[in-house]
């Protein structure tokens, strides 16, 4: 099955960013009644990431957000999105610099499994705690 993933920003302003076929969706094709809330959460270690996986039911939107980062929320991490394909997340976007509370908004034409990673993008300097919650359709 072949899906589009469209990713944009909502916090840090990127362009938007394709990956894979299909028409576009705007974000009134959903309505939130009809979205699942994941939460995952992991240590980092430094150079490390983790990958969480999930699956969409359908169109619509997705949102994922990095709701801790460590015991006081200042280090940074990167989050990207991307398509679960042959064992691997096939990036559709990325920032490198995540905050706390960073939220990376993106779109799906079809239901499919996709990625959210977490990763050490600045040189964490010991394991960190994070959380990252993933609302999508």
């Amino acid at each position: 099955m072949r899906r589009l993933l469209t990713v944009g920003v909502c916090v840090f302003v990127l362009a938007a960013v394709t990956a894979g076929c299909g028409g576009s969706l705007t974000n009134q094709e959903f309505s939130p009644s009809q979205t699942t809330t994941e939460t995952f959460t992991g240590t980092l270690t430094p150079g490390g990431g983790q990958t969480h996986l999930f699956t969409t039911l359908g169109k619509g939107t997705i949102a994922a957000t990095i709701t801790a980062i460590g015991d006081d929320n200042t280090r940074i991490l990167g989050l990207s999105l991307g398509n679960w394909s042959n064992n691997a997340c096939q990036v559709a976007a990325a920032n490198d610099s995540a905050i706390a509370n960073f939220t990376m908004a993106a779109s799906v034409t079809s239901a499919g499994n996709l990625c959210a990673r977490v990763y050490d993008s600045r040189g964490i300097p010991d394991a960190t705690n994070y959380t990252l919650q993933v609302v999508h359709p």
